[in-house]
């Protein structure tokens, strides 16, 4: 049995979305159903450019009323603009949080002693089970550290990552050139083939429908 542990991951850092029309200004852009994200459920997902290729993928979830995005800090303020350009007259207002903290949690056993369900993408009071694999862990947006877990490092976790096969952008996805099918992303829950159109998605679906 491995104990779970607990690291804080610094090259990750957090954005806060709020306003009326949150749910819709990312709709249109993601290429994941925002529908499905509530208190209980996180997901992931990807922004792409109009011609379908990867620019940033990130976690969402909903905390008191607002979205908040686990994105590539070094990429965070790039994102940031870019999100800004279609926001056009939408109300919403974009916030970089450098307060919260990402962390990731892994180990045996690890739903149970959250009180998760076992299922990716199950959350609770701001920490939940990794929306792409459930065997990653569990992932946490927090201004507090968290405790009761053995303490890792970034590259513990890295390694965790890694023996899954999963990619994570920035490191493993080349922005402008990457496309989702091609990298796996449709296997770890990033796209949403029922929702209608999002930028890029011409692409992504004839990918998939015509190989």
């Amino acid at each position: 049995m491995m104990t779970p542990t607990t690291t804080q991951l610094p090259h990750r850092g957090v954005i806060e979305i709020q306003g009326e029309d949150k749910a819709t200004f990312l709709q249109g852009l993601i290429s994941n159903d925002i529908q499905l994200v509530t208190p209980e459920r996180a997901i992931y997902a990807a922004l792409l450019n109009p011609q379908g290729r990867f620019l940033y993928d990130f976690f969402i979830m909903e905390k008191d009323g607002s979205y908040l995005l686990d994105v590539e800090a070094a990429r965070l303020e790039a994102l940031l603009k870019k999100l800004s350009l279609y926001k056009l007259r939408s109300k919403v207002t974009l916030t970089p949080r450098p307060d919260i903290q990402v962390f990731a949690v892994w180990g045996d056993s690890l739903a149970a002693t959250l009180d998760l369900p076992e299922e990716a993408g199950a959350a609770r009071n701001g920490i939940f089970m990794d929306p792409r694999l459930s065997e990653l862990g569990a992932r946490a947006m927090s201004e507090d550290s968290l405790k009761d877990f053995q303490a890792a490092t970034p590259q513990d976790y890295d390694l965790h990552r890694l023996k899954l096969g999963v990619p994570e952008g920035g490191k493993d996805l080349i922005p402008e050139r990457a496309i989702l099918l091609e990298s796996g992303l449709d296997e770890l829950n990033a796209i949403s083939w029922t929702k209608g159109c999002y930028m890029g998605q011409e692409l992504t679906a004839r990918t998939k429908y015509r190989g």
